[in-house]
């Protein structure tokens, strides 16, 4: 296919998304945000007074959803106008513009949640009685006074809110130093010439075929975080002393707690996952020691792993062989769900091709007042095809879920977010696996899907393993130096690694370059999405009892439920260590088809089943 990046004139229609559903144009946009406007200043009609009937709390509720409504389609226009082509100025100066009126919006609303903490929920209840409309905000109102417990009083509130931009310090801190100041370094590429090293080439680099080229890329990096090894860890340092002194002067055990309560996940459960996966430990050594045999190596190394199995195929897929692949992938979900992901190829919701001054990557959008609309950067390779269906699974999810639900719970938590997406990409993988006959590709599916497995379910939890034991270590009174960060960090590495991996001293300070620790207790849910995928997708091609129903039913459900309780209507249960299990289990189906293709057994551990 034509590699060409065109202008996005040159580009035929029907493979650009429509947004004249949302706007007709700009004018119709600047109409509606000026309308906005004095829609906001409607709040203040209702300060100091929206509690005095259920009437009045009824309509500020209703002027707050409208607002949000309003803004959020708005966001949807301006955001997918701009990502069209970065370079045209009159988009960024939209979204400048309605960033100012939303900081407008939150401005003249902070007051509602503070005033509402201070009633008991049964005065809501009794306003309820009075005034049946507001059921439509029961669940809002119920997670809002969830936090009563852990909401200070008006004044202390006050004061935390005053040095809100003091605890972003740590984590400004970061962004500057690992983006900006911090300078990599350069090494002797193949061909004798000096290539610089950037965060985002590192890894790139470390796919070379060249052992000796991903040593030194792999040395020279680390030679450089540990330079700024002090830097980095006083300040995450930081960023751990806010978390836990917010947690504690709210009531919460512990920090861990304060990140697990909005999702309702037990400690208990973030404790069993790490203990699933470590019992699951001997299944990642059996992909290793398939790696390094397939690479050809006496002993593998942490700069070795990223280095493809495979070749990856040179085959090209046009739009619309993908299109077809997906909705042939995707016939074992019913014929309704077919159906709604041809409105996405025939209502024009997915701009397929990169453009010049297009935004780069792929994702899922919209809003509840519009189509979810899917931007691609469309170049035919397979990951492509994968890309599609991936972007597909969360707009179908969006589609049922704001289809289904009121506005109040017409959206879906993070938790589950990735669940419907990864769903689809197993879908699609396992269908090409059981449709061709070409082994070269066979192995470049089943290899990207290992490496998924090790980068999704066993990467990122060792990455929670150590977010607990810092956390731990920190609300035990130790400080939390360098070399006790790089140690912790080290240890685990050689426990996820070793015996198969010969871990270098060097990776100890790759805690530096992780940016997830400053959105703490957060990387488990990628693992918790992986395996709940996992689950589904089996239960589906097993032929399990209304399975594709229940699965439906989730997509459905939006934010109706408890995202643990959402799950539960897919099948899954997220809090047994049956479904980290289950996942796993999967994860050794693939090496082992991986070596029937190759007709060779991993000597270490493929002797048996380990699970």
């Amino acid at each position: 296919m034509d590699k060409t990046i065109k202008n996005r004139s040159e580009i035929d229609q029907e493979y650009l998304w429509d947004l004249s559903i949302v706007f007709k144009d700009d004018e119709e946009w600047y109409q509606t945000l000026s309308e906005v406007k004095e829609k906001i200043k409607q709040y203040e009609t209702y300060q100091g007074t929206f509690m005095d009937s259920a009437t009045n709390l009824y309509q500020l509720l209703k002027l707050d959803q409208e607002v949000s409504r309003t803004l959020s389609r708005l966001n949807t226009y301006s955001n997918s106008k701009s990502d069209e082509d970065k370079r045209n100025n009159s988009y960024l100066k939209m979204t400048g513009d309605l960033d100012q009126v939303y900081s407008v919006a939150a401005t003249n609303s902070a007051y509602i949640v503070p005033t509402l903490m201070k009633y008991q929920y049964s005065k809501i209840e009794e306003f309820m009685n009075e005034e049946p409309k507001l059921k439509e905000f029961e669940r809002s109102l119920k997670e809002i006074f969830r936090y009563k417990l852990y909401v200070l009083d008006e004044k202390e509130e006050k004061i935390l809110s005053e040095y809100s931009q003091v605890f972003q310090v740590p984590s400004n801190l970061y962004d500057i130093l690992s983006n900006s100041d911090l300078n990599l370094g350069t090494v002797l590429n193949d061909e004798g010439n000096e290539v610089e090293l950037t965060d985002t080439n590192f890894i790139y680099y470390l796919r070379s075929k060249n052992r000796a080229f991903r040593k030194r890329v792999f040395e020279k990096v680390y030679e450089t975080y540990r330079q700024f090894t002090n830097t980095f860890a006083t300040t995450l340092a930081g960023m751990i002393d806010y978390s836990c002194i917010d947690a504690k002067v709210r009531g919460y055990q512990s920090s861990i707690e304060s990140y697990l309560f909005p999702d309702k996940m037990p400690k208990e459960a973030y404790d069993n996952l790490i203990q699933s996966v470590n019992d699951g430990l001997p299944i990642l050594m059996k992909y290793f020691d398939l790696k390094k045999k397939e690479l050809g190596l006496d002993e593998i190394h942490i700069y070795d792993l990223y280095v493809d199995l495979v070749k990856t195929p040179t085959r090209e897929y046009t739009f619309e062989e993908a299109k077809q692949l997906v909705m042939d992938a995707m016939s074992v979900l019913g014929d309704d769900y077919k159906r709604r992901l041809q409105d996405a190829f025939d209502n024009h919701w997915i701009d397929v091709y990169p453009n010049q001054g297009k935004a780069s990557g792929a994702y899922s959008g919209g809003s509840y007042d519009t189509p979810p609309y899917v931007l691609l950067n469309y170049m035919g390779t397979l990951e492509d095809v994968s890309t599609l269906a991936h972007e597909l699974g969360h707009s179908m999810h969006s589609y049922y879920t704001r289809e289904n639900n009121p506005y109040e719970t017409g959206d879906y938590s993070i938790f589950v977010a990735e669940v419907a997406s990864t769903v689809n990409e197993l879908l699609l993988a396992k269908y090409l696996l059981k449709t061709t006959d070409d082994k070269n590709l066979k192995r470049s599916i089943l290899a990207h899907l290992m490496d998924m497995f090790k980068a999704t379910i066993y990467r990122q939890v060792m990455f929670a393993e150590f977010e607990k034991q810092i956390h731990e270590k920190r609300e035990e009174g130790e400080v939390l130096t360098s070399e006790m960060i790089s140690h912790i960090y080290l240890e685990l590495v050689k426990k996820y690694h070793e015996p198969v991996v010969k871990v270098d001293d060097d990776i100890q300070f790759e805690w530096e370059r992780i940016s997830h620790f400053y959105t703490p207790f957060y990387v488990y849910k990628y693992a918790t999405g992986l395996a709940s995928a996992c689950q589904i997708v089996t239960d589906i091609l097993d032929g399990k009892e209304h399975a594709v129903d229940n699965y439906i039913s989730f997509l459905k459900d939006g934010s109706k439920h408890d995202p643990i309780d959402t799950l539960k209507i897919a099948g899954v249960d997220v809090l047994s260590k049956d479904t980290m299990v289950s996942a796993l289990r999967m994860f050794e189906d693939f090496i082992e088809e991986y070596q029937e293709l190759n007709g060779r057994e991993v000597m270490q551990y493929g002797k048996k089943r380990l699970l």
